[in-house]
């Protein structure tokens, strides 16, 4: 049976075992691909091309966290990289240091874990709409949807899809790594005042349009009881 695509990689950096196992566990089950390193000397940077966001402890040593995020954010091929720092130091001054260091968020030890989870899906919703928001274009793997246009390339060709296709699509995306409903995705696509919500009409578009997408396609995935998402 073909493993179902992650919504992203997820690196932790830290050296607690039970923190680190918690978090496994919680961002696995959520759909997250999670793996993790002790140190922050340990980092392999020129690994982190697929990698979409750090969780990393301030971690006192000679080679902290900190000193992670510098050289991270100072890297042209790692500054693409979401970092959440997390410590248990409460002063403002640490929060001040680590968003100034490039960090893109700062969480105070102990956590919750069900915070943790959603900063994680909000963080990484938000720097997806910060590169679409940029020229209206999202990129996923080798398709480019330009939202503006209404258009869909994969490898630079152009996909010949339906309205109701590429509707779908887009919805999709503007909803990115999160499930949406067949019923939302019904009353989203079609109209309103349509009789009931056909879940046979939903799948049955996105059978097709999984197809027309090629291998990308297979970015949308489904859950039972919860939906549709691309990742």
């Amino acid at each position: 049976m073909p493993t179902e695509p992650s919504l992203g990689n997820i690196l932790i950096v830290d050296a607690d075992d039970n923190i680190s196992e918690l978090l496994k566990i919680n961002l696995g089950s959520e759909g997250y691909a999670v793996r993790r390193v002790l140190h922050a000397r340990e980092v392999e940077h020129d690994s982190l091309g697929d990698v979409s966001l750090i969780i990393v402890d301030s971690i006192g040593e000679e080679y902290s966290g900190m000193d992670l995020i510098y050289d991270l954010k100072d890297n042209p091929l790692t500054e693409h990289v979401g970092i959440i720092l997390y410590s248990n130091i409460k002063g403002e001054r640490m929060i001040i240091d680590a968003l100034d260091a490039g960090a893109d968020d700062y969480i105070v030890k102990p956590f919750s874990l069900r915070e943790m989870v959603a900063r994680v899906k909000s963080l990484l919703r938000r720097r997806v709409s910060v590169k679409s928001a940029a020229g209206t274009v999202v990129t996923i793997d080798n398709m480019y949807i330009d939202l503006q246009s209404q258009t869909v390339r994969v490898d630079g060709n152009t996909v010949p899809l339906t309205r109701t296709e590429y509707a779908i699509l887009a919805l999709l995306v503007k909803n990115i790594n999160t499930y949406v409903t067949r019923m939302e995705i019904h009353r989203r696509v079609w109209a309103e005042d349509s009789a009931g919500t056909n879940e046979r009409i939903v799948d049955t578009n996105i059978s097709r349009l999984r197809k027309k997408l090629g291998e990308v396609g297979n970015r949308i995935v489904n859950r039972s009881g919860h939906g549709y998402l691309i990742s």
